[in-house]
């Protein structure tokens, strides 16, 4: 399991040492791009409008790469959760809950005035587990990564 503690001054780190957990964990290619530009859309909101700063957990459960992002801010306006449609070019916001939706296999929100958590899942590719190495992989053996990344 990776925990990260982020805030405005770390995203860049933050997004680095996702990457690296995310493809120790088995996501590559296109599938890794579409996850992290998800969890990066998740994570500027929650520096935006969530409080500053959050709180980013990763693991690997039943082949599905998991990544919680909870923040403590006033919550999400239940208008901005509606399935709504991708706003036009000019209109300002309104594309980081779209595109969390359309990039990952799941994306679930619970939201309140204590503040919001969000969890994106994105299947992961069968591996062989005669591989020693994958079978350690999949046993999620990444070292039990825990941090704070703010300066």
């Amino acid at each position: 399991m990776t925990v990260l503690r982020f805030d405005e001054h770390c995203l860049h780190r933050t997004r680095r040492v996702l990457r690296v957990a995310a493809r120790h964990r088995g996501l590559r290619g296109e599938r890794l791009d579409d996850f992290l530009i998800a969890i990066n859309e998740c994570v500027v909101n929650a520096v935006e409008h969530g409080g500053g700063q959050g709180r980013l957990t990763l693991w690997r459960a039943d082949g599905v790469l998991l990544c919680e992002v909870r923040d403590r801010g006033p919550g999400i306006p239940a208008p901005a959760l509606a399935d709504a449609p991708l706003p036009p070019p000019g209109a300002p916001g309104g594309r980081g809950i779209w595109l969390m939706r359309r990039l990952t296999d799941e994306a679930v929100f619970t939201t309140g005035p204590a503040g919001t958590a969000v969890r994106l899942g994105m299947r992961l590719p069968c591996q062989d587990l005669d591989d020693p190495a994958a079978a350690r992989e999949a046993g999620g053996t990444f070292g039990g990564m825990t941090g704070d990344v703010r300066r």
